[in-house]
């Protein structure tokens, strides 16, 4: 075979390897998640929550805010992560899977940092988010954006990908800049 055909299997074979990771960490979140969605149910209807305190449920609106913001900073970081393990198996020579598997923590960590800074960043907690998505999941606009998230963890670019960040706008106006820049010397 020749060395573009190895490359290009090498290459997909890594991006698949990606997405199985990706999709690997959708599968244990989703199983913590129902574990503590279980528990509440169990708590209140026992009549109580489960910290003691009386959770406030999002707004729809705030909500899916949330689950956008979240779907996009997920496949950015999916994309990084692609990435870093073709460039780690381009400059070390390791198979991609071998590349897979050394950044799986540091992807894991990551994953669960973004979320929690976004979460932060709105001053909301995960109880409070997942209360919200059980109380809206009828809400079709709410399971839209649900499906958005789970699918972006498993490496498909959500709707709108890259419009609802500032620094991808910055990113879209430096590509403009450069392709003017482009004409005016070509």
């Amino acid at each position: 075979m020749s060395d573009r055909l190895m490359t290009a299997l090498k290459v997909t074979a890594g991006v698949t390897a990606a997405v199985a990771v990706g999709t690997a960490y959708v599968l244990v979140h989703e199983h913590r998640r129902k574990l503590k969605k279980e528990k509440r149910v169990a708590t209140a209807a026992a009549g109580g929550s489960a910290d003691g305190s009386t959770p406030s449920v999002l707004a729809v609106d705030k909500l899916i805010e949330l689950l956008a913001e979240s779907a996009n900073a997920a496949y950015q970081l999916i994309e990084q992560t692609r990435k870093m393990v073709h460039e780690k198996h381009v400059q070390t020579g390791a198979s991609l899977e071998n590349c897979v598997d050394e950044l799986q923590k540091d992807f894991e960590a990551a994953m669960e940092t973004v979320m929690g800074s976004i979460r932060a960043k709105h001053g909301v907690t995960e109880q409070a988010m997942s209360a919200a998505m059980v109380q809206h999941q009828s809400n079709p606009t709410v399971a839209a954006a649900v499906t958005a998230l789970r699918e972006a963890m498993g490496g498909k670019a959500p709707p709108g990908y890259g419009q609802a960040s500032p620094s991808s706008e910055t990113e879209a106006a430096k590509q403009r800049r450069r392709k003017k820049a482009g004409k005016r010397t070509g």
